[in-house]
């Protein structure tokens, strides 16, 4: 039990370091291609994976941490961007309600059966993200606009989970999977650090010790929210299908409760009711 709490705690604390690079003026994206040095060193050096590094690019997957580290930084941009622009809480049910996707891709990849449960929890899930995002008040009501991010974060989200779970079922064995992910951050890495040289060789950006510091604080919880996880399933406590969804209910409350104490975070009585429907969407799923 203590790893799902844990893992609860770090995407928790993932998000309001997020928020919180806003209040304290750290670069975002610097921000974030620091903290993908930090988790891939640290995954490497925890799993003593360094020296099955040199085995990657002549293993049968040695392309797929190219595209998961493509998407890694690309989607936590995203909810970076999310979490200041619409608040935490809207990241977090926008992320966490991504659970959906791969339940859908199951269907169509590996025959599941589609239980009326989990569609019921699959339609309150895209309720749940549309009640969470809208406005909580008239004034800062942008339109469509406010949508955009919040589905983009959901969809990019849900796509990283079916992509993890289809290289857990079919590409990398499991006692690889630690060096998977930390060479799935690294390259998240060089990708961004690529970006950042490119910017910096525009006079576009410039990188401070400030937003180095806040890289370092974001990588560690970014890591061992994945090892956090990755215990509790290996600790048996219950099924992967019930797991994953009681631990993104945690999320989701824990999120919201922490952006009001923190951030004074304002949530409309709509915004909460699509909270308490994510929470509702969740436990259909997991029972289902």
């Amino acid at each position: 039990m203590i790893w799902l709490i844990l893992s609860m705690l770090c995407n928790t604390l993932l998000l309001l370091i997020l928020k919180g690079f806003e209040r304290y003026k750290v670069n975002m994206f610097p921000g974030i291609v620091v903290n993908y040095a930090v988790a891939g060193l640290l995954g490497l050096t925890l799993s003593n994976s360094f020296p099955l590094v040199a085995q990657v690019p002549s293993s049968d997957w040695w392309w797929a941490p190219l595209l998961m580290g493509s998407l890694f930084i690309s989607i936590f941009v995203l909810i970076g961007r999310t979490t200041v622009e619409s608040g935490v809480s809207v990241a977090t049910v926008a992320n966490k309600m991504s659970v959906v996707v791969p339940v859908i891709a199951a269907v169509f990849l590996y025959q599941e059966q589609l239980q009326a449960l989990k569609i019921v929890g699959t339609l309150l899930a895209l309720g749940a993200v549309y009640l969470t995002t809208l406005p909580a008040t008239p004034q800062a009501n942008k339109g469509r606009g406010h949508l955009l991010l919040p589905a983009l974060v959901f969809i990019g989200s849900g796509i990283i989970d079916a992509f993890v779970n289809h290289v857990q079922k079919v590409l990398v064995s499991g006692n690889l999977i630690p060096l998977f992910i930390s060479c799935s951050f690294l390259t998240a890495f060089v990708i961004g650090s690529m970006r950042l040289l490119y910017q910096r060789s525009k006079n576009q950006i410039t990188v401070s010790l400030r937003d180095i510091a806040g890289g370092l604080v974001l990588g560690i919880p970014n890591y061992f929210s994945i090892y956090a996880i990755t215990k509790a399933l290996d600790a048996q406590l219950m099924d992967s299908s019930a797991l994953y969804p009681v631990n993104n209910m945690g999320i989701v409350m824990l999120s919201a409760v922490g952006a009001f104490v923190l951030f004074k975070e304002k949530l409309s009585a709509l915004n909460w009711t699509g909270i308490l429907l994510a929470m509702l969407a969740i436990g259909l799923i997991a029972i289902s």
